[in-house]
């Protein structure tokens, strides 16, 4: 029995069709791959300390007495109401075992060391109180409690890998000498940012690789606590941003 003309090429289009599909399909799949952003590229976000708090009167420190809120700030008993994610899972048991490490009792209002969660990182501020000194007067030099500290803070970071922010801060000169205070050889801004300094090379001398401390600054005593006057001990303190990268 013949053919019918033609019967040979019956359903040729569709194949051609379809072999285009596979390609847009094919191409769109790769520029998606392209643009996708990587899963284990978790950026740092540090969000400096802002000075937009007014003058504070000379009244009684406040109750908490830590440093002012920033946006996306959250006290540490809230982290498990911020969200589920892993990295601030992990940033919560983190700051857990530093404050278990130096012996902090959160609820103390005079406590030496404040942890926060601040845009995914960590932000440890170590006071220079009067009782128990970070640094000892007007020096670089650490007393053997900010000795002490230092050293779980390397060895915390250098378990985690974790990236850090230095920034020393100083209160305000008080009295009718400030001005010769500020004048001196050495003011606010060359103690601030030398504690700062001297913090890194201690750092150091631990378990802290050079490249995971990534800004050393000083801020004299431009960006006080808010709740405390600018010239109370509270001011002076070193405060160290801690992320995970």
């Amino acid at each position: 029995m013949a053919k019918k003309k033609g019967e040979g090429h019956h359903g040729g289009a569709w194949k051609v069709a379809y072999a285009d599909f596979v390609t847009a399909m094919m191409a769109l799949f790769i520029v998606m791959w392209i643009i996708a952003p990587d899963p284990n590229d978790n950026k740092i976000v540090f969000e400096d300390e802002i000075d937009t708090a007014p003058p504070v009167e000379d009244s009684e420190p406040a109750a908490q007495g830590g440093d002012q809120k920033t946006p996306g700030e959250k006290n540490m008993d809230k982290v498990g109401e911020a969200g589920g994610s892993r990295k601030m899972k992990d940033l919560q048991f983190i700051a857990d075992e530093l404050i278990k490490l130096l012996k902090i009792d959160p609820t103390d209002k005079e406590r030496p060391v404040d942890v926060k969660l601040v845009n995914e990182t960590l932000k440890v501020t170590l006071f220079d109180r009067q009782q128990k000194p970070f640094f000892k007067v007007d020096s670089t030099d650490f007393t053997e409690w900010g000795d002490f500290v230092l050293k779980n803070l390397a060895f915390v970071a250098a378990r985690h890998e974790m990236l850090l922010l230095l920034d020393g801060h100083t209160s305000r000169p008080y009295g009718p000498t400030a001005a010769e205070t500020l004048r001196a050889e050495r003011g606010a801004w060359e103690l601030s940012s030398e504690r700062a300094a001297a913090s890194r090379r201690r750092l150091l001398t631990f378990d802290i690789k050079p490249d995971q401390i990534v800004r050393v600054s000083g801020y004299a005593d431009k960006r006080p606590l808010e709740g405390f006057h600018p010239t109370y001990p509270e001011q002076r303190r070193l405060t160290v941003h801690m992320g995970i990268h």
